[in-house]
């Protein structure tokens, strides 16, 4: 099995099988049904992984693909990363565009309301009478829990394919590595946004983004697997962004799909100023360099091409 062949069946797998769940359900993406059939979308890329990894290379599962606990203070850099990201998108929007962000609960509410049906607006305003609004940072406190358990696991789900197989099959450098990566987790994504998530209005405009997105999140992803040892400290860091993705729209509510986080030009920005940190780290602070270092650069990633 050459590392050319193993990718194509991963990518066939992976891909081929996230594409036809995105377009044979193209008709159900606008619907309640999306926030559902994301996880669905996400399943061909496990199996590809525990096919390849089982039947085809007969290796174990765990270790391989960096399913592994040793916690340290990157896996707490992964579960705080996207607060970060969210914090720089929020400040970028406002700076970029205008809009300020929401941090007071009278907007928030008055935002909120704007969504309720006229029929419930009498039981919505009786609810506000009796309990305070809530704050709108809240909402961030509240996805943290959400982004290192259940959201964990979904997450997982990719990241088991994107940091744990690819991770080690990839060929080249940390930064031709991440490249790669990312490269695959764009065409794992265009479909989906093509066919209306996480820009409705911007279907074009935020499939260049989500593009943009995975090259500029794929280094910082690789380098948190790296320094963290454990995939599972990058299914945190995504798992957060994941439970806080409704907590940024609330937060930079009027600003267009595009330009929000945390895909959009904000959540870009956000991700290139930790791209940023973790250069600086890597450059001034590790003792061991990931960035400028030769071939290969992840542990147990075999250095042969073929």
């Amino acid at each position: 099995m050459t590392r050319t062949r193993l990718l194509a069946i991963f990518a066939l797998l992976a891909l081929g099988g996230s594409a036809a769940i995105a377009f044979g359900f193209h008709d159900a993406w606008s619907t309640p049904m999306a926030r559902a059939l994301t996880i669905v979308h996400m399943m061909p890329v496990m199996l590809a992984t525990l096919v390849v990894q089982g039947p085809l290379l007969r290796q174990p599962i765990l270790a391989p693909l960096g399913l592994k606990v040793g916690l340290n203070r990157w896996w707490l850099a992964g579960w705080l990363g996207p607060v970060a990201v969210l914090a720089v998108g929020l400040l970028a929007v406002w700076i970029l565009f205008g809009v300020e962000p929401v941090l007071d609960p009278h907007t928030f509410v008055a935002n909120k309301r704007t969504l309720v049906p006229e029929a419930d607006l009498a039981a919505f305003d009786a609810h506000l009478s009796q309990n305070a609004p809530p704050h709108p940072l809240w909402l961030v406190a509240q996805a943290l829990p959400a982004g290192i358990t259940l959201n964990l696991l979904v997450a997982l789900a990719t990241e088991i394919g994107w940091r744990g197989l690819l991770f080690r099959e990839m060929p080249g450098g940390f930064w031709m590595r991440s490249l790669g990566i990312g490269l695959f987790e764009a065409v794992w994504f265009v479909p989906i946004v093509l066919l209306g998530v996480h820009f409705p209005d911007h279907r074009l405009e935020g499939a260049v983004c989500v593009v943009v997105w995975c090259l500029v999140a794929s280094p910082v992803l690789v380098y948190l697997r790296v320094r963290a040892d454990s995939v599972l400290a990058v299914a945190a860091f995504r798992g957060t962004l994941l439970a806080l993705t409704m907590a940024a729209a609330d937060l930079a509510w009027g600003a267009e799909d595009w330009q929000r986080p945390f895909y959009g030009v904000a959540g870009i920005l956000g991700m290139a100023v930790l791209l940023a940190g973790c250069w600086v780290h890597d450059r001034h602070f590790a003792t061991q360099r990931l960035m400028s270092a030769p071939a290969p650069t992840a542990p147990g990633a075999d250095p042969e091409e073929e």
